[in-house]
Order: structure tokens, then C-alpha cells, then sequence
């Protein structure tokens, strides 16, 4: 037995299914959203959530993925398999939805270690390769039979261009003929009934040899096939006959081959729709900012900032226990102060956990598995019953306590309203005290001021209520736990306007314990209200520091790197040094050299002065060596994948080969490979706090880095084929950091470089594209800037 949909209507689950439907493309997903019921046990619960969490999380890494160019097959199947034969467009939807099936598979397949539940998916999908490739090969892209379908059908549509070839070829000459040019009512050729015709005027029948086919409105003009092509027409139309059988029999072979493979055809399908179901949970969840609840053994709920995910503009988030140190809450409060949407939002979002969708809350919620979600909210009246509103609510509240237990989750809304106040409060304390011994989590909202009383004195029942603004005489909808609602009735009367006389007669009718009782409530709400303030300031006071933290550490590593920029700025100053002082030493000698050819004695004065320079040279050198100590690096501080500061030119890379036997490292450096010498690396910020492990994502992103080039080659593969392969290539390309990629799609008909473009106008990796130049292709190439 499942949770009843009358409750889940109650708490607008259906309105939140009709969303997640929104996002699904496939209509079997479609229903299978608007079906979507809650899950009883917490096995199927746990895999309902690790579903949508697994397909957040394949999004982030492929957020193009989707199910998108499957078709809606199941009446093409249906008919195949009640022998009927289905058309060339439709052969075409069936060959999509295959490929699209076989493709999802490979990929999830491959990642199905990290995605278990999505491999499990798609598991029951068999590859239908041959098939594709059959009604390709069979239909054309125009959703016509193709020539080479068979060799029977290549003859006749040969012989079909031949005699209506022969046949233009005879009523051109008649056209041209000048004993017939004034029977013409107009010099051209047309057809009627498959019939090639002229059209000849009304008094010229007779003159005119012929079959009459059609005439004109108006009867001015005759449609006349010419007696010397009747029997290129007889034989024509024989032909015509003959290709249409063909066509027919190829599509009852392809319809016959769907019948044979039909249970595995539907399978695909099927699971098709449950992984874009998946994916819609997927958009909902983030469209939401939900995420996944801590999933508990037991009946708890723990609800942190949560927000009712079908109202808009600025809620008020809700914080709220239950089955943690207490059972039952009673919430006490003004109307419209967000009791009955409080109820409401635990109702929802135990549904919508139990169904496997991500509640909008923070993380660090917790919910458990109920077996029955009661509610009664609302308006229960029956006017064919002729019921009140008070039987209306009573006839809940009986089937409520026939069928609940422990595993229950009961929600109330204005419990015993309806009747006689002391009667009312009384049969609520009543119904109350019956659902806590059977160990309900119960959340129930009352105007009763006499359940304050009972939630106080008994075990595991706490008081609520919705905080009340006296300044603006409004709700503020903060739900306060473990503070009973205060009857401002006095307030407010005063506020409005109502005599000091008139309240103090009413205060004479107020016993002195029910005074006591307010000035307790008061009291604990000025002391709730004092708590929470000092919790804000401290919380301010955290955030202050944690930003004052944040930015010593950003202006000491700015620090660091004005630095570094300085140290080059050195070295780059004392290289230059040593350049100009090699250069005079070169001048210098060169005359040294000419005076010794004049005097063999000056041989000495060249030795010192060459001593001087190595002298300078060496201490250029030295101070070219400076380094801030403490940043030097080690060939075995090196590791492949390791992300790299170059000092020299202020840029990031990632280490592709270690250290050779110059000490230099390959880095990869966005598209450009070099070899930097060990001395002018040191460690990017993250990698000093983080050592990375060489994973398997960081090998596979060096293998396409080192691997990509920056053209993709469409030519030969259809629309939807060059699509999806140029779609995985920008992912590529965009990991590889290459800016500027060459789409090279050929000219031909023009259909492919349509296709590829408007794909690439909703493009997120794209920034702008143009077709090629002269030298880079012209209109065979699309160039394609990224972002």
C-alpha cells in the first residue's frame, strides 16, 4: 500500500511532477514523471536519490548530455508488430532512436564504475548496429526509398529517367514543331494523371493527335498527350507501377525486421525514457538549488533552510525537527502567519525525498522513510454528504488513526476547529495524545491556547510558533521552535485603535493564570529573539574575520608574485648586463689584438684584460643565481599532471614530461607545449596546499591535450551524425585550451553546413564562427571561435 493520492494532492506534489515533466523530451518520460509515486521502503529510496544524484553529477562533467534526437516510436512498433508496414520518415525516427540507444549506452557504459546506477539503465539495451545501417542505407534522408535499396529498384528508376527523358525529349520537338506552335495555348509541358501533356487550344482538337486528360476552368484549353508518346506513357505508367511495389515490398522488409527485433526495439525505448527521466530530475534539482538529503534509518526529519519549491520571490526558509528529540509538534499562531505552508512543506518534501527528487534545503538535512504520509488540510466540507466542516475533518481524522503507526508521518492543519472551543481543544488533546502512543511523527496547527499547555507538560511534544511583528501587525513566517504562539488579540485592538477602557474591562474577564501564562509566553519569546541575535553577531563576527583571513592571504600571495615579477625583472636587467659587457670585451680585444701586431709586448696587458672581464662576467652570473629562498624546486618535487607557476611570463600550466638531463620540463601552457628550465617553476598556490594524485581524469585530459588537433572532419556522416561528433570535439577543444577550431563539413548540397551551424548558434563553448576564406576552404569549411 503507497502513499494515496488525495494526500499528495493536498501537498501539491503533482504541481511539482508537472515540473520535472517540463524538463523531460521523450513522452515516456514524460508519463513516467507525472507517475512518479513515492517509494515505502528504504532501499528503493536510497536508489531512487543516488539516480538523480549520479545524473547531477554526470552533468557537470557533460552538460550537453541528453537523450535529445530519440523519437517517439511506440505506435511505429505497435503497428510493426500487428503486421503493418511503417513509411520512410518513420524508418528514419526508428533509426535515431537507436543510434541515440546505442550511443548512450557506450558512454554510460564506460563511465559506469563512477555511475553505477545509470549503467544499470541502460543495461537492457541491445545494440541494433545492423539495423541502422540497413534503413540508412535503404531510405534517404528525405525520408524517401533510396535507388540502391535493391538492384531491381536501381533498374526500374533508371528506366523511369530513361522514358521520361525520351519522353521531354519528343514533346520538345513538338513544341518546336511550327505546324503545332499556333494549337498552343502555351509552349510548355506539363502532366496530368502521371501523364506528360500540352496544353492546346479548344478549337484545335481535332487538328491536334491525341488523348484528351484534363482541361481547363474554363474550357479554353485542352490537356492533350501527343499520339507519339502514348506509348512511351503506357510503358512509363507500367514502370511507375512496378517501382511503387518495389518501394513497398523494401518497406515491409525493414517493417518485418522492427516486428522480429520489436521486444528489444521497446526495451531501448524504455530506457531511453527512464534515463532522460533521470536527467529531468537532474534540471529540476539544479533549477531548484536543491540537493540531496543525509537519507536515515528510522522516522526523522531534520529540514534545514528548506523551501516550499512552488512559491516564487522571497521566502522565508524553514528549520524544523521531528523524531529527533520530540515526536509531536504543535504549532500555535496568527492566520496566514505560514502554519498550514509549513505543514505543507514537510509533507512535500518527505514525498518528493521518497520518490528520489532533490529537496531545496541545505545539505546538511536529514530525512527517513515514511510507510503513510496523512494530511488533513483544508477545507473538508462535503456538500453531497452533507457534511459540515467540522464532520468533514473528524471523517479524516477517523481513517487517520484506523490506519496510522510508528512509520507515519501526520500533518494537521487547525486540529478540533469547526465546534465548541472547550470541546474542540479538548477532542485535539485527545486525538494528540492517541498518535503519540502509537508513535507518529505528528505536526499539527491549532489556535487552541489550551495545547500550549499540553505540548508543555507532555514527553517529546514541543511547542511552535510563527513569529509575529507587533510593530508592523504582520507575520514575519519564521517558524520558532519550542516557543508557543502569544494571542495578540489585545495588542492588535490596541493598536488599532480600540479605548484603554474598553481593554481593561476585557482584561477583567482574563483569569490570573491565563495572564501568567502570556507574560511566560512573552518572556520566552524576548529570551528566543535575545538568543537569536546574539548568534547573528556572532556569526558576523566569523564571517568578518574569515574575510579579513582571506584577504591577508590573497595580498601576501599578490606579494609573491610582485616579487617574482621583480626577480625577473633582475634577471633580466643583469642577462642584459652581461650582454653589453661581453660585447665591449669582444671590441676590446679586437683592438688589443691590432696594437699587438704593432707590439708583441702588449701580450700581457690582453691576459689581465681578459681576467677582468671573466671577473664581471662572474658576478653577473652570481646575481642572475638569486632566488627567494625557500621556492626552489627539485627534480623530485616534479609530477606529471602537477599544475606549475613560469615566473618568467606570470602563467599557469601543467607539467607533461619530467625533468630531463638539463634540468628543463615540458608544461603545457593553454596551447602552446614548452620547455622550461626547473629554476623559473615553483608550485601554483593550490598545488602547495594540495599535493595532486596523477588520476585517470587528469591522464585522459593530457592524452586529448597532447592528442587534439584544431580541425574536425564531418565530410561523409549525416546531420545528426556530424553534430554529435563535433559536439564531443568542442568538449575536447575546450579542455585543450585551443582557441580557434576548423569545422570541415564540404560544400555539396549545403545541408550539412546548415545543420553544423544553427547547431553551433545555442552553443555554450562557442563564441562567435564564420565561413572559411579563400585558402582555408571557403564554403567547405566553417571556422569556429571558442570561448
Amino acid at each position: 500500500m503507497g502513499i494515496e493520492d488525495k494526500v499528495l494532492n493536498k501537498l501539491d506534489f503533482p504541481k511539482v511532477l508537472s515540473r520535472l515533466a517540463d524538463y523531460c523530451i521523450l513522452p515516456r518520460a514524460r508519463e513516467l514523471a507525472v507517475g512518479l509515486k513515492p517509494f515505502i521502503d528504504f532501499e528503493s529510496v536510497r536508489l531512487a536519490l543516488q539516480e538523480t544524484e549520479e545524473g547531477k553529477n554526470f552533468l557537470r562533467g557533460n552538460p550537453l548530455f541528453s537523450v535529445r534526437g530519440a523519437k517517439e516510436i511506440r505506435p511505429y512498433i505497435e503497428r510493426c508488430l500487428r503486421g503493418g508496414v511503417i513509411l520512410g520518415e518513420e524508418l528514419l525516427e526508428v533509426r535515431d532512436t537507436l543510434r541515440v540507444g546505442r550511443r548512450i549506452k557506450q558512454l554510460l557504459q564506460e563511465s559506469k564504475e563512477e555511475f553505477p546506477r545509470l549503467g544499470e539503465i541502460v543495461l537492457p539495451i541491445e545494440p541494433q548496429k545492423d539495423l541502422e545501417d540497413e534503413i540508412s542505407r535503404c531510405i534517404s534522408e528525405d525520408g524517401k526509398v533510396a535507388d540502391n535499396a535493391s538492384p531491381i529498384l536501381s533498374d526500374l528508376r533508371r528506366s523511369l529517367d530513361r522514358l521520361q527523358h525520351r519522353i521531354r525529349e519528343s514533346l520538345e520537338g513538338t513544341l518546336r514543331n511550327s505546324s503545332y506552335q499556333k494549337m498552343l495555348q502555351d509552349s510548355i509541358i506539363t502532366q496530368r494523371s502521371d501523364r506528360y501533356v500540352l496544353p492546346i487550344k479548344q478549337e484545335y482538337r481535332t487538328a491536334f493527335p491525341g488523348i484528351v486528360h484534363d482541361q481547363s476552368a474554363s474550357g479554353a484549353t485542352l490537356f492533350i498527350e501527343p499520339m507519339a508518346v502514348v506509348h512511351l506513357g503506357n510503358e512509363l505508367r507500367e514502370v511507375i507501377l512496378k517501382e511503387q511495389r518495389e518501394v513497398q515490398r523494401i518497406l515491409q522488409m525493414l517493417s518485418a525486421q522492427i516486428e522480429v527485433r520489436g521486444d528489444a526495439v521497446a526495451e531501448l525505448h524504455e530506457a531511453l525514457g527512464k534515463v532522460d527521466l533521470v536527467v529531468a530530475k537532474a534540471h529540476l534539482s539544479e533549477a531548484m538549488n536543491a540537493g540531496s538529503p543525509e537519507l536515515v534509518i528510522g522516522q526523522h526529519v531534520k529540514l534545514v533552510q528548506a523551501r516550499h519549491p512552488l512559491i516564487t520571490g522571497g521566502v522565508v526558509p524553514l528549520s524544523i525537527e521531528l523524531g529527533i528529540d520530540f515526536d509531536t509538534l504543535v504549532i500555535t499562531g496568527p492566520n496566514t502567519g505560514g502554519k498550514t505552508v509549513a505543514l505543507k512543506v514537510v509533507g512535500l518534501m518527505a514525498a518528493m525525498t521518497q520518490s528520489g527528487l532533490h529537496i531545496p534545503a541545505e545539505s546538511d538535512s536529514r530525512m527517513g522513510v515514511f510507510t503513510q504520509i496523512f494530511a488533513d488540510i483544508g477545507d473538508e466540507q462535503s456538500l453531497e454528504q452533507s457534511l459540515s466542516t467540522f464532520s468533514g475533518h473528524m471523517k479524516n481524522i477517523v481513517e487517520i488513526i484506523n490506519h496510522s503507526d510508528g512509520r507515519s508521518l501526520v500533518l494537521l492543519d487547525e486540529l478540533g476547529a469547526g465546534t465548541d472551543p472547550t470541546e474542540g481543544a479538548a477532542l485535539a488533546m485527545g486525538v494528540l495524545a492517541e498518535l503519540h502512543e502509537r508513535g507518529c511523527r505528528t505536526v499539527s496547527t491549532t489556535h487552541y491556547g489550551a495545547l500550549k499547555t499540553f505540548a508543555y507538560e507532555t514527553p517529546r511534544v514541543k511547542n511552535a510558533s510563527v513569529e509575529f511583528d507587533l510593530e508592523t501587525l504582520r507575520p514575519t513566517y519564521r517558524l520558532l521552535i519550542g516557543i508557543p504562539g502569544k494571542s495578540n488579540a489585545f495588542t492588535i485592538a490596541g493598536r488599532l485603535g480600540l479605548s484603554e477602557r474598553v481593554l481593561q474591562k476585557a482584561n477583567t474577564f482574563v483569569t490570573e493564570r491565563e495572564m501568567q501564562v502570556a507574560d511566560l509566553i512573552e518572556n520566552l519569546g524576548e529570551t528566543h529573539r535575545e538568543i537569536e541575535l546574539e548568534k547573528q553577531m556572532a556569526k558576523t563576527g566569523r564571517q568578518a574575520v574569515e574575510k579579513e583571513s582571506k584577504a591577508l592571504e590573497e595580498k601576501t600571495l599578490r606579494l609573491d608574485e610582485e616579487f617574482e615579477i621583480l626577480l625577473a625583472l633582475a634577471k633580466e636587467e643583469a642577462s642584459e648586463l652581461i650582454r653589453k659587457a661581453k660585447r665591449e670585451a669582444d671590441e676590446l680585444i679586437e683592438e688589443l689584438k691590432e696594437a699587438l701586431k704593432k707590439e708583441n709586448k702588449q701580450q700581457q696587458d690582453i691576459e689581465k684584460a681578459r681576467q677582468g672581464f671573466r671577473r664581471i662576467s662572474s658576478k653577473l652570473d652570481n646575481g642572475r643565481k638569486v632566488k627567494r629562498s625557500g621556492n626552489e624546486l627539485s627534480a623530485n618535487q616534479i609530477k606529471l599532471g602537477q599544475t606549475v607557476h613560469l615566473t618568467k611570463i606570470r602563467q599557469k600550466g601543467q607539467v607533461l614530461k619530467l625533468p630531463n638531463s638539463n634540468g628543463e620540463v615540458l608544461v603545457q601552457v593553454g596551447i602552446m607545449k614548452v620547455m622550461v628550465p626547473l629554476a623559473e617553476l615553483k608550485l601554483a598556490q593550490e598545488e602547495k596546499k594540495n599535493p595532486p594524485k596523477y588520476s585517470r581524469e587528469a591522464s585522459v585530459g593530457l592524452q586529448k591535450a597532447e592528442g587534439i588537433r584544431t580541425e574536425v572532419d564531418l565530410r561523409g556522416m549525416l546531420v545528426e551524425e556530424g553534430t554529435y561528433t563535433l559536439d564531443k570535439y568542442l568538449d575536447d577543444a575546450i579542455l585543450s585550451g585551443i582557441g580557434l577550431v576548423y569545422v570541415i563539413h564540404g560544400k555539396g548540397t549545403g545541408a550539412m553546413r546548415t545543420g553544423i551551424q544553427d547547431f553551433l548558434r545555442g552553443h555554450p563553448h562557442v563564441r562567435s564562427f564564420r565561413i572559411g576564406e579563400y585558402g582555408e576552404g571557403d564554403s567547405g569549411v566553417t571556422v569556429v571561435e571558442l570561448k
